[in-house]
């Protein structure tokens, strides 16, 4: 299966492409890509990447995530670090703005593995300690002890083999996980022995290289177990292959070699191309140190090639190494030297591909760091663009002298009242307000303190108001209150409760002298026609407080106010 997408890159979707995707199920896609993750990654990734295309039609993000996360983890097995690495940075992102802690521990994990193989000790480091925070702090147990399986992985590639088990000691003091979970810890613990015993072996240190492979050939055997009764079928198989070169270390060879063997099957029947290959690198070598060479050379050498198609450098490189020392071992320093210029080439082939892969990373952070500013800024403007909507908005309805609502709003919510008042679901009280000889405190302390006078006035109403009530001013001295039930008098109260408030404070601070009150007409809502006549009646109640004296209210009656 052919794709014209490069890895780590997303088809673009042409229109009839986009209405295509209607009839495609994304989730059958993931699904199909996860199947093939550790037997057909080539495929996965194509099946991953056609579900992106269609989660990205129907803006799914937690599928885009998803199907990100698949694609990356299916880069991984192929050796594609760097896209792996930009799949599941976009898996990231939308998993933390979701705030989903357990499937970012998860991604972030993957993240550092990735880093590690591309040579960058310290951030896969970072990587896994971020996971471990996130973790914790989500009280996920497991992914803890997952990212301390990996973090000591990345202290084993560096030598520091006492750190690598502090890793795995804090991940068994954990609470009890599935066995699959301490599986793969006790795995950790035998890889860490074999990897010390592996550089003993380079190093013609006998001694080391059997202790450490005894005590990697107890924990695999214990590994092995935990695993076999799980669904974990591809870490089952790297213990029983781990277990077999242990033994074949410890000169055990037909124990050794035959759980080799083994693994070997295992991987076939259950299709995992890549733990199958690095069975048969296993077996042949150790085929050759058994002194089988025919037959051991006769494995490795399609193995070879089998492991650099799926994009696998690194076991090539060390069986190469391996073999070398083990030919330097026996005198045979013609073939031992054949092996090492091998190794030599294909680590130069490995680094190669590593430091370009590097730089594509670096080019695609720089691009997402690029991208990531121009989303801020488009943030930034977004936000400034609706502050400045909302401002227009409150502007539209809002009295900027006072606060209060202004016309507009008070229309729109007196008929919105009135609408509720006809349905009998509400009674209210209509109060329209004016201050008393306005025109003449503007002509005597100014108009500047004229607007003064309505602030406070604003105020004073906002003050004196309840929740459920509305208050706005329609122009000039005018304002109007909607009061809400208004049965038993309340209307009256509330109105009584604004003229005290009124005269009680101390208008002199405005103006030497300065006086101010109020007059208020005052009408309920039952028995009126429509708004346009409640909005008279009160008036009418207005006036007749005007024409009594002024500094008082007048209560619409029926026939006069």
């Amino acid at each position: 299966m052919t794709s014209s997408v490069q890895p780590g890159q997303v088809e673009p979707l042409d229109p009839a492409a986009r209405r295509a995707t209607d009839q495609i199920d994304p989730y059958a896609l993931i699904e199909r890509a996860e199947r093939l993750l550790n037997t057909e990654p080539h495929d996965a990734v194509v099946f991953a990447l056609r579900a992106q295309s269609v989660a990205r039609a129907r803006t799914a993000d937690t599928l885009m995530a998803r199907a990100h996360f698949v694609a990356g983890a299916a880069l991984m097995q192929v050796g594609d670090w760097s896209g792996a690495i930009r799949q599941l940075s976009q898996a990231e992102q939308v998993y933390r703005a979701q705030s989903d802690v357990a499937a970012q521990c998860r991604v972030i994990t993957q993240l550092a593995t990735a880093c590690c193989e591309l040579g960058e000790y310290s951030e896969a480091l970072d990587g896994f300690a971020q996971a471990q925070k996130l973790a914790r702090q989500n009280h996920d147990a497991a992914s803890v002890r997952r990212a301390l399986v990996h973090q000591s992985a990345v202290h084993t590639m560096l030598g520091d083999f006492e750190a690598a088990r502090e890793s795995l000691r804090s991940a068994l003091e954990l609470p009890s996980g599935s066995a699959a979970d301490e599986g793969l810890v006790v795995l950790q613990f035998g890889l860490v022995d074999a990897n010390e015993g592996l550089r003993a072996a380079l190093a013609g240190d006998a001694a080391t290289v059997t202790r450490r492979m005894a005590e990697a050939e107890e924990h695999f055997e214990v590994a092995l177990e935990l695993l076999a009764g799980t669904t974990d079928r591809a870490n089952a198989i790297t213990a029983r292959t781990q277990l077999g070169a242990a033994r074949c270390w410890r000169g055990q060879f037909k124990q050794g070699l035959d759980d080799l063997k083994g693994a070997v099957a295992e991987a076939v029947r259950s299709g995992f191309k890549l733990r199958e290959v690095q069975g048969r690198l296993e077996l042949g070598f150790h085929l050759v140190a058994a002194g089988r060479e025919q037959e051991g050379l006769a494995i490795l050498a399609p193995s070879l090639q089998q492991a650099e198609e799926l994009g696998d450098l690194r076991r090539p490189a060390d069986a190469h190494e391996r073999l070398s020392a083990l030919y330097e071992a026996r005198g045979d320093f013609k073939t031992a030297l054949m092996h090492h210029k091998r190794y030599v080439e294909v680590k130069a082939r490995l680094d190669g591909r590593l430091s370009t892969q590097r730089a594509r990373l670096h080019e695609a952070r720089a691009e997402l760091q690029k991208l990531r500013t121009q989303t801020a800024a488009l943030h930034q403007r977004t936000h400034d663009l609706e502050q400045s909507r909302s401002r227009l908005e409150r502007l539209a309805l809002e009295d900027e002298l006072t606060g209060l609502a202004n016309r507009r709003a008070f229309t729109k919510e007196f008929e919105s009242w009135c609408a509720r008042a006809r349905g009998s679901a509400l009674r209210f009280g209509l109060f329209v307000v004016d201050i008393d000889g306005f025109k003449q405190i503007n002509d005597r302390f100014s108009h500047l303190t004229g607007d003064a006078v309505l602030r406070e006035l604003g105020r004073i109403v906002r003050a004196n108001l309840r929740d459920t009530d509305f208050a706005a001013r329609l122009g000039g001295d005018e304002f109007a209150l909607l009061v809400a039930d208004s049965e038993g008098g309340a209307a009256v109260a509330a109105v009584e409760r604004l003229l005290e408030a009124v005269r009680g404070w101390n208008w002199s601070e405005l103006g030497t002298g300065l006086e101010v009150t109020v007059s208020v007409g005052l009408c309920e809502s039952t028995s009126f026609g429509d708004s346009s006549e409640l909005i008279q009646r009160a008036d009418e109640a207005l006036y007749a407080a005007k024409h009594m004296g002024r500094d008082r209210f007048s209560v619409w009656d029926g026939d006069r106010a």
